[in-house]
């Protein structure tokens, strides 16, 4: 089966001002999506077009369903990475993010790398998405640019053995590029300094300062579901809907009483 990659929202330039055109991918598990996982691609955005990129689209691609236990992520030392236990099958995580990035203007979801059926590294889906940007988007292809957009967090499980391929990630590093949001406690500097890799390759990496700090995640989240907390305000109110709606995250102690994942009796505004 085919999974087209959405173009709805791509801004093409309409003439040549020199500029390099940016596509943004985000990778990773969406579980669910949040307020956070969209300022990514805000804060990349900004910081980008104000070194003198064009961004012209942004994509999540959600990974499949066989990341959950084979590849699941370990702690080491002060990095705490999440464990894919209790991942939301990829329907409902592609459902999500799709309704996560409808006010958005340039965020769409990539659903080919979660409807597969084995477990697909990040640069295959940077591959993707570059091929069929050349093939149908009339941008040369020294004018393109894909990046990987990410957390410090992700970047220094570059480091971590058995989690990436080396070869891999230098090849994202330096054919590609890599927008780091910075995280609380991590110093994307000495995360660089520290790996031979990224060290080579740190003019093709951008640190991204956030100067409203956010450290929503979703493991946090998905804890909030499980203890009956209000998640209003983390994520878009149709993504609460829609958890509320099939009943994810709730844990074993909860799934006999839904209703206690929201205590306020939330229910998405009609108002315009």
């Amino acid at each position: 089966m085919e999974f087209p990659l959405p173009m709805d929202k791509v801004s093409v330039p309409t003439e040549d001002d020199g500029k390099v055109s940016v596509v943004l991918v985000a990778t990773g598990s969406f579980n669910p999506p949040t307020f956070m996982h969209l300022r990514m691609f805000e804060l990349a955005r900004d910081a980008l077009q104000m070194g003198g990129y064009r961004v012209i689209a942004g994509y999540m691609s959600p990974v499949t369903d066989a990341y959950s236990k084979p590849f699941r992520f370990i702690a080491l030392s002060s990095l705490l990475l999440p464990s894919m236990d209790g991942l939301a099958r990829a329907e409902h995580r592609l459902r999500m993010c799709n309704l996560a990035c409808e006010s958005s203007a340039f965020i769409m979801v990539d659903q080919w790398e979660a409807n597969q059926s084995t477990y697909q590294r990040s640069l295959t889906v940077l591959r993707r998405i570059e091929s069929v940007f050349i093939d149908q988007v009339p941008i040369s292809r020294e004018s393109l640019k894909v990046m990987l957009v990410c957390g410090a967090d992700l970047l220094q499980s570059f480091s971590i053995p058995g989690v990436w391929i080396p070869v891999q990630v230098r090849t994202i590093c330096r054919d590609y590029g890599i927008a780091c949001i910075h995280r609380e406690e991590l110093d994307i500097d000495r995360i660089i300094a520290a790996n031979e890799i990224l060290n080579q390759n740190k003019d093709n990496i951008k640190p991204v300062t956030e100067p409203v700090p956010n450290t929503i995640s979703s493991t946090r989240m998905r804890d909030c579901i499980s203890r009956g907390l209000s998640i209003k305000y983390l994520t878009v109110d149709s993504v609460i809907s829609y958890i509320r709606e099939h009943n994810l995250y709730l844990g074993n102690r909860l799934r006999s009483s839904p209703a206690a994942l929201y205590p306020m009796n939330f229910k998405p505004s009609t108002h315009t």
